[in-house]
């Protein structure tokens, strides 16, 4: 009788074990759940943007510098450094240019288009070196971001396009 007791003892010991290992994985699979739910999705980069951030970066202004045309990205410290191209405009006028050129050819903004409105910023700090907006901004965007390290300081370009 007591080898019995015993047996059931043991039995009701491993149930209660394994509703207790049920229950921690339960707990993790919905603390993920959860996290990952309650993540503003507004804020994470997509590839759309990335792509067309990153490769606006690389096009070739109009500025020559040295014997080579500069690329927006190096147009950008140029123009935070206050520089001339060699035709003596200012590298600042020229990226102006240049940007808001790209960023108007690539995102048709209106409410005919997907596109609800878009905002390209490029700042160091608290200083803005560009900012080029356009339309309305909604609460649902898909956004990009790169960092241009510039000596002691870093230059932020950031982009959202508005849906």
């Amino acid at each position: 009788m007591e080898e019995e007791i015993n047996m059931t003892n043991k039995k009701a010991q491993e149930e209660i074990v394994g509703f207790a290992v049920i229950v921690i994985i339960v707990s993790i699979i919905l603390v993920f759940f959860l996290i990952f739910s309650l993540s503003d999705k507004s804020e994470a980069e997509s590839y759309e943007a990335k792509s067309w951030l990153m490769s606006s970066l690389q096009y070739t202004s109009s500025c020559i510098s040295g014997y080579e045309n500069l690329p927006v990205q190096n147009l950008i410290i140029a123009c935070y450094r206050q520089e001339k191209c060699q035709d003596e405009k200012e590298a600042c006028s020229v990226l102006n240019d240049t940007l808001k050129g790209i960023v108007d050819e690539s995102w048709q903004v209106g409410e005919e288009f997907p596109v609800k409105g878009y905002k390209l910023e490029i700042s160091s700090g608290d200083e803005q070196i560009f900012l080029a907006e356009k339309g309305n901004y909604t609460g649902s965007y898909k956004g990009a971001q790169q960092v241009i390290p510039e000596g002691a300081i870093s230059i932020q370009v950031l982009f959202r396009a508005y849906y």
